[in-house]
């Protein structure tokens, strides 16, 4: 922001003294340049002298001799504004300019040397609403009013209102600051204080806010009520180049008043306001100070008019009201901001909240449990996300190498923008038709194999492997199910047997059987030797055996196809394909898991399944496929989900929504638009390589391994006897995240280095991560 120049007195007051020309020269100019003549009526004006017009046919307008301090492209910026908001809103009650009887917008009346601009605008009907007490209805159409001008006015550039100089302009407090002992003396520290913070620590940032042209102005007399309905704004003379949430700021200072339920009217206007237009959270943020010095300007210009001598209200008048008002603000201050944040739906700020982390940590072992499974020795408290960065509540930011469910970065606006759009329209479900829910099954069947056309929604991967269970038992007629050693697949009841990585120590279910995982480092045939991928998909043999030689038959297989549990295994080629073959033999069918392995992850294909080659009886995605949002999908065989709904009625309530849905359209678009499919596989390529560079540099990285950006880095203290080396990696997690990157995990024995970032992560992001790890391994 520029710096502003201090000024004296006199020139903050030489554009508010208002023209004093006598109405017999402006009623003759009147009739003889707009044909308009009539009875005049004096109105009031702060800087321009303004009449009543009421015609013979009894129209009424408002004759409006400007001031001629003001540069003239004010008032030409001020028509072309109606013009454009004629344009934009046409029902938007504000007024309509009337041309002259030659068809200009304005005329200029030249009196005693100076020249003056006369504009002439229709007169609304109506009384200004001044000190008229409204209802919350009223409030809120306040707020929703503000807003519409707001709106229509985007878009509307014009030079004059970016070089104006106002006196209640926002960007002037920094001079009105050094008046300050223009005030009487009991109220100088106050107003002191206040227009200092504002100017130190709000200020500067307000470039950073939403700015167009605003109305700048919306007062209780420039606000007009009719028959108990909100009629109309006037009054465009203030209008400046300034952050949009003035607009909302200034109407709110000017409605309130002492002794009022203030925190009922700032809550109904803003309410309104975000109706219309959904204020972010830098702006609400900003409301409370742009009120508090809203309100002392009126003091302070009032103060500065009368040592100039103008007439005007007093300045008891004008205090009696200001400063009531901050004291009410000051003492109610963390209730207001919270009833507008809520307004603006966002969740309300408590400063009375714990900072510290041990009392943070009760509070959560009183709500959460005593054994919630947390990272990290010294727990984060992560306030933000954007990308691949996590901000936690003391401003430190970490690269985060960790978290796959933000799959195309946190917060990307494409996918957090189609969501707000879409809960600001409908959210339902899918017994109603929807076009989301239609597009993103046609968006998804489009990228699998065509026989997989059937798409079940629910809400979360848990759910949609606990359905695609329960199909295959339908279509089979078998209750047998196989999975991977130490595999995960969600938490429900009938799919916690497929997941012994929630409890191995007491795994054990009858109708299961467990398959080796195809591990070339730490498994029984190493990486190098012959045919790995028939002999370890041999090893499936004896479990599919003894599920068919039992009661329960094999109904179905489940598998991560980029085996992220068993410590990101990069499975050999063909191995998946000939287990698959091996199943369905015994009559099961296969569901691929693709929460984890889907949407690109593994760099080489869109699916994990299709990296291996095969082609599933049922796809499975959850939560990355809406970034986040809560999503389940199960896609199959339209013959096995007809089988299925004839044999079982199912209906999941809200999978399938609109909101969900937009959500994972949006991610889809952000994959295609930001080749996130090829940058997984280059990005993972060079990570690799660089990982590669410590294994040759410490001796305790033991192998790395993994497809695209799921890789992992298996830690041993004897390359022999591949002896884990669980402490250290625990340790160097603990270490790397004290330097700002995130990390996690993994294994059956804890030992292995989890790096499964979003997949915006870039090459000089790993560089980021492999400084850290090199620092780390050498602090160990």
């Amino acid at each position: 922001m520029q710096k502003t120049l201090v000024t004296q007195p006199g020139e903050i007051l030489q554009n508010l003294q208002p023209p004093e020309v006598p109405l017999g020269i402006l009623s003759t100019f009147a009739a003889e340049q707009f044909g308009l003549s009539g009875d005049w009526t004096p109105l009031v004006g702060e800087r321009d002298q303004n009449f009543r017009v009421t015609d013979a046919d009894g129209i009424q307008w408002v004759f409006r001799l400007c001031n001629p301090h003001e540069n003239t492209s004010i008032f030409e910026c001020q028509i072309k504004a109606l013009e454009h908001l004629k344009r934009t809103d046409p029902s938007l009650p504000v007024p309509r300019v009337l041309k002259t009887l030659n068809g200009q917008s304005m005329k200029m009346l030249r009196w005693e040397g100076v020249d003056h601009c006369v504009i002439v605008l229709s007169f609304l009907p109506g009384e200004v609403i001044g000190t008229t007490q409204l209802t919350n209805e009223q409030l809120y159409l306040v707020g929703q009013l503000v807003a519409r001008l707001g709106k229509a006015l985007r878009g509307f550039n014009h030079p004059a209102p970016s070089s104006r100089y106002l006196a209640w302009d926002h960007r002037r407090l920094p001079e009105l600051l050094h008046h300050v002992d223009i005030l009487p003396e009991v109220e100088r520290a106050k107003a002191r204080q206040i227009l200092g913070d504002f100017c130190e620590n709000i200020l500067p940032n307000i470039d950073r806010l939403r700015s167009q042209i605003i109305h700048g102005d919306a007062h209780p007399d420039n606000t007009l009520i009719h028959d108990g309905a909100l009629s109309g704004i006037i009054d465009f003379g203030d209008m400046v180049f300034g952050a949009l949430v003035q607009d909302l700021s200034n109407t709110i200072a000017d409605f309130i008043f002492p002794g009022a339920d203030n925190t009922r009217i700032i809550y109904e206007i803003v309410k309104g306001y975000q109706s219309v237009t959904p204020l972010e959270e830098e702006e609400i943020d900003v409301l409370l100070p742009l009120i508090e010095t809203r309100l002392l300007m009126t003091p302070l210009i009032v103060s500065l008019r009368s040592s100039g001598g103008a007439a005007q209200a007093s300045y008891a008048d004008v205090s009696k009201r200001a400063f009531p008002l901050l004291s009410e603000l000051e003492a109610s201050r963390e209730l207001i901001s919270n009833a507008a944040r809520r307004a603006a739906a966002f969740t309300q700020k408590n400063s009375a909240l714990p900072s510290s982390f041990s009392e943070m940590l009760e509070r959560r072992r009183k709500v959460m449990g005593n054994n919630l499974y947390m990272f990290y020795d010294s727990p984060l408290h992560l306030v933000k996300g954007e990308g691949v960065w996590l901000t936690a509540s003391d401003g430190k930011r970490y690269l985060d190498c960790y978290n796959n469910v933000p799959h195309v970065g946190h917060c990307h606006p494409c996918v957090t923008g189609s969501i707000s759009r879409q809960s600001h329209i409908l959210n339902t479900n899918t017994r109603y038709l929807s076009e989301q829910s239609l597009s993103y099954a046609e968006r998804l069947t489009s990228t699998l194999d065509r026989s997989l056309s059937a798409v079940v929604y629910v809400n979360s991967g848990s759910e949609a492997n606990d359905v695609a269970w329960r199909m295959a038992k339908a279509w089979t007629g078998r209750a047998g199910g196989l999975a991977m050693e130490y595999a995960y697949h969600g938490i429900t009841d009938a799919i916690d047997p497929f997941s012994p990585s929630n409890d191995l120590a007491s795994w054990k279910f009858p109708h299961m059987r467990l398959i080796p995982a195809p591990d070339d480092y730490r498994g029984i045939y190493k990486r190098g030797e012959p045919n790995l991928a028939q002999r370890y998909a041999d090893l499936a043999d004896q479990p599919i055996e003894e599920l068919s030689l039992s009661q329960f038959g094999v109904a179905a297989f489940m598998v991560d196809s980029a085996f992220m549990t068993n410590g990101m295994i990069e499975a050999p080629l063909g191995y998946l394909s000939r287990v698959v073959d091996k199943v369905r033999k015994a009559g099961g069918l296969f569901i691929a898991d693709e929460v984890q392995s889907g949407f690109g992850r593994m760099g080489s294909a869109f699916w994990g399944h299709q990296h291996h080659g095969v082609i599933p009886d049922f796809v499975t995605i959850g939560k990355p496929a809406g970034n986040g949002h809560p999503i389940g999908i199960v896609i199959t065989r339209p013959e096995i989900l007809d089988h299925f709904t004839k044999t079982a009625t199912f209906f999941s309530t809200f999978g399938g929504n609109n909101v969900s849905c937009a959500a994972g359209l949006a991610v889809l678009d952000v994959i295609r638009d930001e080749a996130l499919v090829e940058n997984a596989k280059a990005t993972g390529a060079y990570f690799k390589a660089r990982l590669l560079e410590l294994k040759r540099k410490y001796t305790l990285i033991g192998d790395v391994r993994g497809t695209g950006l799921a890789i992992g880095v298996e830690l041993v203290r004897d390359h022999n006897t591949l002896e884990p080396a669980n402490t250290e990696t625990k340790r160097l997690a603990n270490l790397v995240r004290d330097q700002g990157v995130l990390i996690g995990t993994e294994g059956v024995h804890g030992n292995i280095l989890k790096l499964r970032p979003p997949l915006v992560f870039e090459p000089h992001h790993v560089d980021i991560v492999i400084s850290a790890l090199d620092k780390a391994f050498g602090d160990l």
